[in-house]
């Protein structure tokens, strides 16, 4: 009698694959929907957040709008103050000194305010910053200096820096037309800076500077060829030293004094920190510019919402206007909020 060939041998195998087969596309399916519920919930974080950003915005456009602007920002529910020949009562008088006594004080010079339970703003004026567009000789060598460039690197990216900036393609002493930059990396811009990122273009500077440096001293760093240079009431360290000329003790020095009262003229300054000050009074380096730089920043969902403000009190139709805004991620940890006082609402 003939027997059948038997196979049995071969089920075992055959179910085994089978099963890996279908416990992969089950894996893999699982994966895909938790990658599709993962990127739903970062996007839903992000639209809240931009949404809550964007409040905050419209809070401090109000603000900005209706109160009065002062040495160090905004003096939230101070009176208006006189008009130029306007006497004041002894009684009108003690009125408005207790209404500016009674004023909140919305500092512009990067402190953190509290946004809800899990946001943080931090508000900076802009001529608080250092505005490369607007520095001079030595306040780029003291620039570059701090970015880590030689005094002959420095010297180089100054006069490329002219020929980047001015409107013709007629070399400079010195300075760096197209034909001088390496093939592909662009050349002049024929135009004022559009943002401090830009300034990296230049021909010698991404060679010249350390890129630690440059994250370093990127947030308190704007280009705004239209701003005046510096308010000492709202500059960071860094700017005291770069545009002001001070040490990093006079630095401290004078954020301790104003800390306690703003400067009022810069013989004020020369008092409290023994700096030897060079700089145009014309430009009035101890009020806030109107000009502010703004950023919002989430602890959840580690967003960052980036604006500027710009006030306009004389402008008939237009009181204020926002540009600027941008929507990114924090590379470093975010503010702690633990000692940051409420950010204020307006007044009434």
């Amino acid at each position: 009698m003939r027997l059948r060939p038997r196979h049995e041998g071969f089920i075992l195998p055959t179910v085994l694959v089978t099963i890996s087969v279908v416990t992969l596309i089950f894996l893999v399916a699982m994966t895909a929907l938790a990658s599709l519920t993962r990127e739903a919930a970062e996007a839903r974080a992000r639209v809240r957040f931009l949404q809550d950003a964007m409040t905050f915005e419209a809070r401090l456009a109000l603000l900005g709008a209706t109160e009065r602007l002062g040495p160090t920002g905004l003096l939230i529910g101070a009176p208006l103050p006189p008009g130029e020949f306007q006497a004041l009562s002894p009684e009108e008088d003690a009125a408005f000194r207790a209404g500016m006594a009674a004023a909140r004080d919305l500092r512009f010079d990067g402190r953190p305010y509290r946004i809800g339970d899990s946001a943080a703003v931090r508000i900076r004026d802009q001529a608080g910053l250092i505005n490369i567009s607007r520095l001079t000789g030595v306040e780029m060598d003291r620039l570059m200096s701090r970015l880590g460039a030689s005094s002959s690197e420095a010297s180089a990216i100054s006069a490329a820096l002219v020929d980047y900036l001015d409107p013709d393609a007629i070399p400079t002493l010195n300075g760096a037309e197209a034909s001088d930059y390496p093939a592909g990396t662009g050349g002049p811009a024929y135009r004022p800076l559009r943002s401090p990122d830009e300034f990296l273009n230049v021909l010698g500077v991404r060679a010249a500077i350390d890129r630690g440096s440059w994250r370093a001293l990127r947030p308190v760093l704007t280009a705004d060829h239209l701003a005046f240079r510096g308010n000492i009431n709202t500059a960071s360290s860094d700017a005291l030293q770069i545009v002001f000329g001070l040490t990093d003790r006079q630095a401290q020095a004078a954020i301790s004094a104003r800390e306690r009262a703003p400067f009022y003229t810069l013989d004020e300054v020369v008092t409290a920190t023994g700096a030897a000050i060079r700089t145009d009074v014309e430009i009035a380096p101890v009020y806030a510019s109107g000009r502010s730089i703004y950023t919002v920043e989430d602890f959840r969902s580690r967003w960052t919402y980036t604006g500027r403000l710009v006030l306009t009190p004389s402008h008939p139709e237009r009181p204020f206007w926002i540009d600027l805004t941008e929507l990114g991620q924090a590379q470093d940890p975010i503010t702690d909020l633990e000692d940051a006082p409420e950010f204020p609402s307006a007044p009434g």
